[in-house]
């Protein structure tokens, strides 16, 4: 009840301030030993403390106890603006000496010293209390940002006959009310589908625009407040603009390097997202001569159909072959082939019955815990992510996080959803691996944002391989998917590639450019104007999907690491290309160089450490070429 949660965060606020005002009181000479074990401690408190909080406000069935939980993220992120600015941990820390520390120790500590003079704690008094206001106020409208998005469940209502063109399976399970009419809500389940197979263009458009617009016009002043305040901060600490405080402290440096490795990608991009585009195109008017140009409510549809008729694979057949359970067993097996992952059911009690509970562990020892929460409901999340609920230290506690997804519960699952399924235990098991540091402050959550991608996107090459997918994936007769209709798979996954990507690099481009100027531009015309220079498809009219791009909160300016991450993804994958998807000793080489050390060195060194050289873009830009 809301009692245990309101008791809770009591609790964990309590000992917090206790830590916080002990590490603040310290005298004498500061060290390692003293100063930054209390420093890591309190972190730990307090980043535990606010990822329990955050998943209960998500995924909790009870809209109250949500609630509650999410009144304890924003006191918990206060007390946690208050340590970030706090001047006095910040003297301690900066005169513990550096001389003989071990390089993880070192670079930890200037992380650590780096974040604090970002976040304004060098400034006066007056100056600090503004930012702690500030940022309490951007935590507050974050939250409601993305509850107003949770929220909004939708109804589009559709006559049975506008159902034309989808798999029995959907039909069966979208009866009309007693209106006669079918009511569709926003879940994935109820919205992709349609975008694949709805053979009548119109319901197509329709859903689309109505999912384009979920959150708006509520949204509209929540995220133009978000814009406001996150402008604010970034003038008050004298930067320019909210985009170029937000990069300072990634791999990528500052904006002006994002603008330029979008627009780098952009023309490597160009040639084969034209020559698809084209193609696809011309095959549509095949379908439709009504079609002058393609919209977004036809790319899905009308590359299903071409990829069918070129190269004879049918999304409907593919998805015969997938079902969430058999996906989460083929998912289990392949960590556990690669990297030794030996899972079992965790006995302990969950917040919901469909939700399950698991152990991880490696040669007899466990490496941690987690919960798979896979399936919509309401008030839940409605989105899909790893959610960390405790770091691993070692010698003190394992690792344990959750998934939260959206996937269907029975009946067929498109290969898609497979892949989001292997992305997602990507950043699970990055998670798990990585929980064995000496500090806290060393975990996964510590690596630069944006490598943090780059594992999970490194994953999802192995729901192309047939001899992972020929393990869990078969039919409703019990027959394995074909090798074949895999070989087809892979050839048509190239086709839409590149374009996909300019549709990355549009998103990239509306994050970066609502936040590295002064919010005072219209949101649509800006987002409308990205979506035409980087997409292929022009942008949806009468739709504000800025309104329900939940990434533009908590990635802010830079959703670019989606597309940076894929470049070191591909890199990276480079050695397994070279040794065999399937070779043990190069996964688990993989998982002790990149996994295990999590945010303990910098995120180039570990990229040196795997390639032996440092990132290059060229097997990303050859991908984007159509190169094999």
């Amino acid at each position: 009840d809301t009692t245990a949660v309101e008791t809770r965060c009591s609790a964990i606020f309590s000992l917090a301030t206790r830590a916080k005002a002990a590490l603040e009181a310290r005298t004498g000479t500061a060290a390692i030993g003293g100063d930054f074990v209390a420093f890591d401690h309190l972190s730990l408190i307090l980043s535990d403390g606010s990822s329990e909080m955050y998943l209960i406000s998500e995924t909790n069935p009870d809209e109250k106890i949500r609630a509650a939980a999410e009144a304890c993220v924003q006191k918990l992120a206060a007390l946690g603006t208050e340590i970030s600015l706090s001047r006095p941990i910040y003297d301690r820390l900066s005169a513990i000496p550096t001389a003989g520390l071990d390089t993880k120790t070192a670079y930890i500590l200037n992380k650590q010293l780096v974040s604090y003079r970002l976040a304004g704690v060098d400034r006066d008094e007056a100056t600090r209390t503004k930012v702690a206001q500030l940022q309490k106020e951007i935590i507050e409208t974050g939250l409601l940002f993305a509850k107003n998005i949770r929220d909004d469940k939708g109804d589009i209502p559709l006559r049975p006959e506008e159902l034309k063109g989808l798999p029995q399976d959907y039909i069966d399970a979208h009866k009309p009310d007693a209106d006669g009419i079918v009511h569709i809500s926003y879940d994935y389940p109820d919205i992709f589908p349609i975008f694949d197979f709805a053979s009548i263009r119109d319901t197509r458009r329709k859903v689309l625009i109505a999912f384009r617009n979920r959150g708006w016009p509520t949204n509209e002043t929540v995220f133009k407040t978000l814009l406001q305040k996150r402008y604010a901060l970034a003038q008050l600490l004298s930067k320019p603009d909210y985009a170029t405080l937000i990069t300072a402290d990634k791999m990528i440096g500052n904006p002006t390097r994002a603008a330029t490795f979008i627009d780098d990608v952009n023309v490597a991009a160009k040639p084969g997202a034209t020559k698809d585009y084209d193609e696809l195109l011309a095959f549509a008017r095949t379908v439709d001569p009504s079609i002058d140009r393609l919209e977004g409510w036809d790319n899905s549809y009308m590359q299903n159909l071409l990829r069918k008729q070129k190269y004879a694979v049918d999304a409907e057949v593919v998805r015969q072959y997938f079902t969430y359970d058999k996906a989460r067993q083929g998912i289990f097996k392949l960590v556990g082939d690669l990297f030794g992952a030996d899972i079992r059911p965790w006995n302990t009690p969950v917040w919901d019955k469909s939700v399950t509970a698991w152990e991880l562990y490696d040669q007899g020892k466990l490496v941690g815990r987690f919960y798979l929460d896979m399936h919509p409901r309401t008030g839940k999340y409605n989105h899909a992510a790893q959610f960390p609920i405790r770091t691993g230290v070692t010698g003190q506690q394992v690792p344990v996080g959750a998934l939260i997804c959206n996937f269907p519960a029975s009946g067929p699952m498109d290969h898609g959803d497979v892949t989001t399924f292997l992305h997602e235990f990507g950043h699970l098991i990055h998670s798990l691996y990585s929980g064995k540091q000496t500090y806290s402050l060393q975990s996964m959550s510590n690596l630069q944002w944006d490598f943090i991608e780059a594992p999970s996107q490194l994953l999802e090459e192995w729901t192309w391989d047939y001899d992972t997918l020929k393990g869990f994936a078969s039919n409703a007769q019990g027959q394995p998917i074909p090798e074949d209709l895999v070989k087809k798979m892979n050839a048509g996954r190239q086709f839409g590639e590149a374009g996909r990507w300019k549709t990355q690099l549009a998103y990239s481009a509306v994050s970066l450019n609502f936040y590295n100027r002064a919010p005072d531009f219209d949101l649509a015309t800006m987002y409308d104007a990205q979506i035409s220079r980087y997409s292929m498809f022009p942008p949806v009219p009468n739709t504000h999907a800025y309104a329900s791009f939940g990434h533009l909160d908590g990635y802010s300016a830079i959703y670019y690491t989606y597309v940076w991450s894929k470049a070191i993804a591909l890199d990276l994958f480079t050695r397994f290309k070279t040794n065999g998807i399937r070779d043990k000793a190069t996964a688990m080489q993989y998982r002790k160089q990149v996994l295990e050390p999590g945010g303990s060195v910098d995120a180039n060194v570990l990229i040196q450490n795997f390639l032996g050289r440092p990132l290059s873009l060229d097997a990303f830009k050859d991908e984007l070429a159509g190169k094999p």
